[in-house]
């Protein structure tokens, strides 16, 4: 089958959602003809001659759009960024060749509304791959307050949602979420997001942690954005700041690194440190580094995205804290299979407090650890996920049969 992915992030783009795009298409492209629309990386220059120029990784088409790249500390500059992706990626898939199935993902959030036009036109199947569900992120993080751009991205998505083959999700909070929109249950398949267990696991030598000399070292990498509530983690490494035990580590960019900065210095935090995002190849060094990990998410978030994060820590046969609501899908996996704890979200008292108890029993850490790395390998490795990606793909003619058009 010929496949066509829609997403702004892509290789070498160092953002999750581009990583994991990336390997889910150099494994589909073995059974399938696989093509991804792109945008220019806020974090890796791609310099290009044109609107955008074709490119290969692996078997894998890569059509790389033209886009202005400024900070997305502004709203204005983030849909800059967005519309100018957006625009030039209808440009080119339009003069591409028919594919068989459209894949969009939901970076930017209205890529789902360009996946019904081209369904429309090619008289092609679309499935809407939602890797986070708008426009409630932004809502609840408070990333857009433009009640005209929110009622538009609200129509968009509902467009999207009624008229995609198949919808799906991450985990079954986001599930729960788009049947509470009216989405009818039979159309929604829950596909986690996944880890390359033979590329993170847990290391005997690390020399990325000996940076931290013998600190019990708590980690956030990723996304320093707007949707993790840090301003919590700030205040409990101020709480614990007299505690010579503990050091908090920060690895990767984002929109609040600049602000997460200042606020160390001005609270005088020479217990934080910022660390740039790693490459791909040394993420078992730097995720297996920390003693433990933070997995933050503004309260109400929950069902809006799930954090990719969480399977390469588990990989890395590392503990977490869930600082989220206690029915997101990753609170839920910390709890019941006990690979770490789970503390209210914004709450940097109870935050303190997790963290005194874990330095404090080491052994408990340390069989959430094994359990974590068992986990990652029974549901979350790469083989696993992408193989029934490519399987959801290959029968949707069938599925489609079973349960009818779109309503």
């Amino acid at each position: 089958m010929r496949l066509l992915f829609l997403n702004r992030s892509f290789w070498p783009d160092p953002e999750a959602t581009g990583q994991l795009l990336t390997e889910l298409c150099a494994d589909l492209r073995h059974e399938h003809d696989v093509s991804v629309i792109a945008g220019p990386s806020y974090h890796v220059s791609t310099p290009l001659r044109g609107l955008w120029r074709h490119d290969a990784l692996d078997g894998v088409d890569i059509i790389r759009t033209w886009g202005t790249v400024f900070p997305k500390r502004r709203l204005l500059a983030r849909l800059l960024n967005l519309g100018s992706y957006y625009a030039l990626a209808a440009a080119a898939a339009l003069r591409s060749a028919r594919p068989d199935v459209v894949i969009a993902e939901t970076d930017p959030p209205l890529l789902g509304l360009l996946g019904t036009l081209l369904q429309a036109r090619w008289r092609c199947r679309f499935l809407y791959y939602c890797q986070d569900i708008y426009p409630d992120i932004a809502e609840v993080t408070g990333g857009i307050r433009s009640r005209p751009l929110l009622a538009l991205l609200a129509r968009a998505n509902r467009l999207a949602y009624q008229r995609a083959d198949l919808i799906v999700v991450l985990g079954e909070d986001m599930r729960r979420r788009l049947m509470s929109k009216g989405v009818p249950p039979g159309r929604i398949v829950v596909l986690p997001n996944w880890v390359d267990c033979s590329v993170i696991r847990p290391l005997s030598q690390n020399g990325f942690r000996s940076q931290f000399g013998n600190k019990f070292v708590v980690m956030y990498s990723g996304n320093l954005g707007l949707s993790q509530q840090l301003e919590s983690v700030m205040e409990a490494a101020r709480q614990l700041r007299d505690n010579g035990r503990v050091v908090f580590a920060f690895i990767g960019e984002g929109a609040r690194k600049p602000w997460l900065e200042q606020r160390a210095h001005r609270d005088g935090l020479g217990n934080v440190c910022f660390l740039p995002y790693q490459p791909k190849q040394a993420l078992a060094e730097s995720l297996g580094a920390a003693d433990l990990h933070l997995v933050p998410l503004q309260a109400g978030l929950a069902g809006c995205m799930v954090p990719s994060k969480v399977y390469g820590i588990l990989a890395a046969g590392r503990p977490y804290v869930a600082m989220m609501d206690h029915d997101a899908d990753v609170a839920m996996l910390a709890r019941e299979s006990r690979l770490g704890f789970v503390c209210p979200p914004g709450d940097a008292a109870a935050l303190a407090r997790v963290i005194s108890e874990a330095v404090a029993n080491p052994d408990e850490l340390r069989a959430m650890g094994l359990r974590a790395r068992a986990v990652a390998e029974r549901c979350f490795d790469r083989p696993l996920l992408t193989r029934r990606f490519g399987q959801l793909v290959a029968g949707l003619e069938r599925r489609i049969k079973d349960i009818g058009p779109p309503f």
